[in-house]
């Protein structure tokens, strides 16, 4: 294709609307879009003015789509970042042609500014259509009707504004399939940010690697010949997995001896079934002391000092939850430690790691990820959390930075509430936004975080209520510390004996916790969230 005819493309309406979407669904804002978008244009015009034919179109465009969104995620981090498109696979030739002639005609100046005009307009019926839904709570064909467009294009719209509030997920790692394949589900506590030792270990040659070392201590020969890889690739390996991410914490550790041993316990289904089965054999039982403690502590779960007001017990139970359940596995830990391993001092770090072969039945724990940061929108520190797993999808990981999530802080603005016909038209943008992925919520012409909300100073009483929960609870957590002391001593390796109550309360409960909830919600103590992505397990802790 000749590239004035790739230029009169990218001026046509389906395509930039092909590109604003692009851009919209990657964007907190369809202001921020409309710039990617131009930025994106303009790019495009750039590298073909430097060529003559291009082969394929579509690849081209989108190869530079995504090389500018990269650079446009520096520049919004704040390390900006210059990409140079010399040298690159859609930067084929630098040479002058006809093209620089074209962009000097009245024609071409016209479709480039028709080109920003449609974006323009695009971004301001994302805009609309976005606040018009969520804030003026118009009906599809209202919407329509009003902006002139089809419901389907509404619909159109919707849909990729609701994208740009999903959050990616981690694609599964390709395996070799000359190794054994192994996989491991990994598990962990603590700060993971810069601590995590499975940041370096998601290859297949990695897994294997710390799965052969888990019990016995090998040399990096027997390791090379067991996995059939040369010396040389397993020598660079168990370098790589003895330092981990941090140079002080790996999978593996380098025994005096010269021989190499895992450094976190590993689990085999058979033992992973094994120690999970204690909990789950005693399902109902907490299920029932549950139920129990809610009905003794309603009132003071419904009359806690939110900052926001909060009447459904249910929905207050979400991200209490997993401290009602936790504080009784520490407890059955506890009775452990004191049977078992009353002279062990329990292993300190910012993070510890725990994995298991994985196969349907480990996949299916929950988590729960907190972030926080100082100096935020004038508090003096500001947290959030929340919970996902089989129902729920995470909102953000631990290290995600509130400063740069203008969904955050618009949740966080509007903690004393917003009158929405205060705001700007992007300010309504983002709000529309929060209130689609369950952050805020509607009260009247008031816009307020739909999330549970307290002060911090609050933080230890909110805390406290969950651990009231086994104060009747003795007897049965005696019954599962015998059970499961049992087999933590049969299964734990000497070495790693500083970690048995990790393997406790990591390898022995994570699959109880998924078992647990959905129980929770067979019984109505819980409901099923309505949407993956939803204020139910999410908590905002502010400090003044």
């Amino acid at each position: 294709m000749k590239t004035n005819q790739a230029i009169q493309i990218m001026g046509t309406k389906e395509f930039v609307d092909k590109l604003f979407g692009f851009a919209y669904r990657r964007c907190n804002t369809s202001h921020e879009a409309e710039d990617l978008t131009s930025d994106i244009v303009l790019t495009v015009i750039k590298a073909l003015n430097k060529q003559t034919e291009i082969e394929n179109f579509n690849a081209f465009v989108w190869t530079v789509a995504r090389r500018v969104y990269a650079d446009h995620c520096d520049k919004r981090s704040k390390t900006p970042v210059t990409l140079s498109y010399e040298n690159t696979d859609f930067s084929i030739s630098s040479v002058d042609n006809e093209i620089d002639d074209f962009i000097e005609e009245e024609a071409a100046k016209e479709l480039l500014s028709k080109t920003m005009r449609e974006i323009s307009f695009l971004a301001k019926i994302y805009r609309d259509v976005m606040v018009m839904f969520y804030l003026d709570e118009l009906s599809v064909k209202q919407i329509a009707a009003k902006l002139g467009i089809s419901e389907n294009a509404v619909k159109q719209r919707l849909f990729s504004a609701r994208n740009t509030v999903k959050k990616e997920v981690n694609n599964k790692m390709d395996r070799n399939l000359s190794l054994q394949p192994i996989d491991l589900y990994y598990m962990g506590t603590g700060n993971p940010v810069g601590n995590a030792p499975r940041e370096v270990a998601q290859r297949l040659l990695s897994k294997n690697l710390v799965y052969l070392c888990r019990k016995k201590a090998m040399t990096a020969k027997e390791i090379s010949d067991a996995l059939n890889v040369p010396m040389v690739f397993i020598e660079e390996e168990l370098n790589i997995q003895c330092h981990g991410s941090n140079g002080e914490y790996g999978m593996i550790r380098k025994l005096d001896n010269g021989k190499f041993i895992a450094n976190i316990p590993v689990a085999d289904i058979d033992e992973y079934n094994e120690a999970n089965s204690v909990y789950e054999k005693h399902l109902d039982e907490i299920c029932d002391a549950v139920r129990s403690g809610i009905e003794k502590y309603k009132s003071e779960l419904l009359n806690f000092p939110y900052l926001t007001k909060q009447d459904d017990l249910s929905f207050i139970l979400w991200p209490l939850i997993g401290f009602i359940v936790h504080p009784m596995q520490n407890k059955v830990t506890e009775k452990i430690k004191q049977k078992y391993f009353t002279d062990v001092e329990p292993a300190k770090r910012p993070y510890s790691q725990t994995a298991v072969v994985s196969d349907e039945s480990t996949a299916c724990g929950w988590g729960n990820d907190g972030i926080s940061g100082k100096g935020i929108l004038g508090y003096k520190s500001v947290a959030f959390s929340n919970m996902y797993g089989t129902l729920i999808d995470p909102h953000f990981r631990c290290g995600h930075n509130i400063a740069n999530d203008e969904m955050l802080l618009m949740t966080v603005r509007a903690i004393n509430g917003l009158d929405i016909d205060t705001l700007s038209d992007s300010d309504k943008e983002i709000a529309a936004k929060a209130s689609e992925c369950g952050y805020l919520r509607k009260n009247g012409n008031i816009i307020e975080p739909k999330i549970i909300t307290f002060d911090r100073k609050d933080e230890g009483k909110w805390y406290s209520i969950p651990q009231k929960f086994i104060e009747d609870c003795e007897d049965l957590i005696d019954r599962i510390a015998d059970e499961l002391g049992v087999i933590v001593k049969k299964n734990l390796p000497e070495h790693l004996i500083n970690d048995y109550h990790n393997y406790c309360n990591l390898i022995a409960s994570s699959r109880f916790d998924a078992k647990f909830i959905d129980r929770c919600v067979e019984l109505g103590i819980l409901y099923k969230p309505e949407k993956r992505l939803s204020a139910e397990g999410m908590t905002l802790r502010i400090e003044k």
